[in-house]
């Protein structure tokens, strides 16, 4: 099946092969009944590219702040759970990187994976500090053990 876009302006019209066209290609959610289907959409401008692919992006990095500062705020948070939330911002970093940088403008890019990155190393500081707190509980362990004795 061919797609095509009809340019039309007052004096001319033209007509484009849309399979020739570079743009960012996405399926639409249909919330309700209507009588036109539409199964793909192809976006080529630049500008509304990057809003729209800002607008799912930001849903992914939500989610990956979400477990962060739930695991940051649980001080009985253990170091799987640190994990998690590393392997999540991995997948979103890979999924910046796959999927729409291309697409995306280098500033909003490198934005968004400095974002990633604080929350890497917020992750990072966790799991420290989830060490410390096991080897300090280990020594107090030791030590009330030799008391006792």
């Amino acid at each position: 099946m061919s797609t095509y876009l009809i340019n039309k302006n007052k004096r001319k019209k033209e007509i484009l092969d849309m399979e020739d066209l570079e743009g960012y290609d996405f399926k639409p959610k249909s919330d309700f009944e209507s009588p036109i289907k539409v199964k793909s959409i192809k976006i080529v401008d630049k500008n509304m590219i990057d809003k729209i692919l800002s607008i799912k992006f930001e849903r992914y990095f939500r989610r990956l702040a979400a477990l962060a500062l739930k695991v940051l705020e649980d001080d009985d948070s253990s170091d799987d759970e640190a994990d998690i939330v590393l392997d999540e911002a991995q997948l979103v970093k890979e999924i910046l990187e796959n999927r729409y940088k291309k697409f995306l403008k280098y500033e909003k890019e490198q934005l968004f994976l400095k974002k990633i990155k604080i929350i890497e190393k917020q992750m990072e500081m966790k799991k420290i500090e989830i060490k410390r707190k096991a080897i300090f509980l280990e020594m107090q362990e030791s030590m009330n053990r030799t008391r006792g004795m």
